[in-house]
């Protein structure tokens, strides 16, 4: 007589305990990570250098995301390499410069927040809202953006983010006296990250795919959030995983009041 049911698993010479048939199951059903990709744990932040694409498969899916995706401006992409009115500052591009940017992989997280969002909002899903970064706060007009489209996949009232950021010209703790170059081409004030965060759910993890330099991650632990970063530059993986030394170290000194 055919039998019919689920193969029946053993250890040795015995049947497997539930605790070991489910131990085999996650081992067999697990993702595995790629052996080269590093990754640093600093206080309730993990970050990692690689290819975001190694690790999708691994982040909670019940998190947020807030990140500046990289994306092509122009036809064939806006080089910082080229000398404009001065040599360049940088020496290579952000990877990612010179390509669309897709946004579908990140649409399955139950909050996100995308910069930049007016190079792609025909890739965008109905039902979100926006929030407009005034990178002139008042000031003249001049050759560079005035301002940015951050859409966020919650339905609201459009939101006005007024920050300096024209040029050399930037306010807050990045001004050109404490920071006269930029430590990314596409750098975000923190000040502005927090905006973005503080629209989180309280308590939910935050994935910055595109972690940059690491401003998400600063906001984070300013704001008391748990923390993802990923950038596949080892250079400004270096630089992200200071920024947040030095803002944990900040933090044990000065700790953030109660809410």
């Amino acid at each position: 007589m055919a039998v019919t049911g689920r193969p029946r698993t053993y250890v040795g010479d015995r049947p497997a305990t539930p605790a070991e048939r489910q131990a085999r199951w996650r081992r067999q059903h697990r993702p595995t990570m790629a052996p080269d990709v590093v990754c640093r744990t600093l206080g309730a932040c993990t970050l990692y250098c690689s290819r975001w694409e190694d690790l999708y498969a691994l982040l909670p899916r019940q998190a947020a995301v807030i990140t500046d995706p990289p994306y092509k401006v122009g036809p064939r992409g806006y080089d910082v390499t080229r000398a404009r009115r001065g040599p360049p500052p940088w020496t290579q591009n952000f990877a990612g410069y010179d390509r669309d940017f897709d946004p579908t992989p990140w649409l399955r997280f139950p909050e996100v927040m995308l910069m930049g969002a007016e190079r792609y909002y025909h890739q965008l899903p109905p039902g979100g809202s926006f929030c407009c970064w005034d990178k002139l706060a008042g000031t003249t007009p001049a050759d560079f953006a005035a301002g940015e489209l951050i859409w966020r996949s919650t339905p609201g009232t459009l939101q006005v983010f007024r920050h300096l950021w024209r040029g050399g010209m930037r306010a807050g703790e990045e001004n050109y006296t404490n920071l006269p170059q930029k430590l990314h081409p596409a750098q975000k004030p923190v000040a502005l990250m927090r905006q973005c965060v503080q629209l989180i759910t309280p308590g939910r993890v935050i994935i910055d795919p595109f972690m940059g330099s690491g401003s998400t991650l600063v906001a984070c632990v300013r704001e008391g959030y748990p923390c993802i970063g990923i950038e596949i530059n080892p250079d400004y993986f270096a630089t992200a995983c200071a920024r947040v030394e030095a803002e944990l170290q900040q933090l044990a000194l000065f700790p953030r009041e109660p809410a």
